[in-house]
């Protein structure tokens, strides 16, 4: 898994000539940007890489008494399809 850190520190060894600062501030917009569009729960498309979305899930019934007073109703996850292009250069 890719951290941020990474990313960063993969981007400046590919440009030389990028000062990290701002290779840095460039990926935290990104990710901002993204993280707060899905917040909001739009959908994000990077052409040529995929989709990210949030889908909504159902929690199950329980019978115990204690729980059914925490327990929501619906639950939020990030979902992301990747793009043909995508697939086909990682399944080769």
């Amino acid at each position: 898994m890719a951290t941020k850190s990474s990313i960063i520190m993969k981007v400046a060894k590919r440009h030389p000539l990028l000062d990290k600062v701002i290779i840095a501030t460039i990926v935290n917009r990104f990710f901002g940007i993204l993280s707060n569009t899905l917040r909001h729960h739009n959908r994000v498309e990077i052409r040529g890489f995929g989709s990210f979305s949030i889908r909504s899930y159902n929690l199950k019934e329980t019978n115990h008494s204690m729980l059914q007073n925490f327990a929501k109703n619906r639950y939020f996850k990030t979902y992301f399809r990747s793009s043909k292009k995508l697939s086909n250069l990682i399944n080769g």
